[in-house]
């Protein structure tokens, strides 16, 4: 059963949410369904978590975001996860620039 139009269309705003606490949860709520993805539902959200990664500028929202990129892994293909070559991975907080490079290695 495919996952519902309405829902993906509400996690994919709230990922693009003006507040970094919607952000973070969106992306956290990425992956509480990753095996009810198809795999283009699973490419949109990859798609999408990347772009505003690079865009985040809130640490926590930002680690959520990876994190929810490497669980959606197998649904994405490199092209999904190449706007995150534009981050400065030596310049992120904590192991988020480890994250980054073990998801473009991936």
């Amino acid at each position: 059963m495919p996952y519902p139009a309405a829902q993906l269309l509400a996690l994919v705003r709230n990922i693009a949410a003006p507040d970094p606490r919607d952000r973070e949860l969106a992306a956290d709520q990425a992956t509480d369904q990753v095996s009810g993805y198809s795999l283009t539902d699973g490419r949109v959200l990859t798609g999408v978590l990347s772009a505003a990664a690079v865009c985040e500028t809130n640490p926590a929202a930002l680690e959520a975001q990876l994190n929810a990129i490497i669980q959606l892994g197998s649904l994405a293909e490199p092209e999904m996860v190449a706007p995150l070559m534009a981050l400065d991975v030596e310049n992120l907080p904590g192991e988020l620039g480890d994250y980054v490079r073990d998801i473009l290695e991936g």
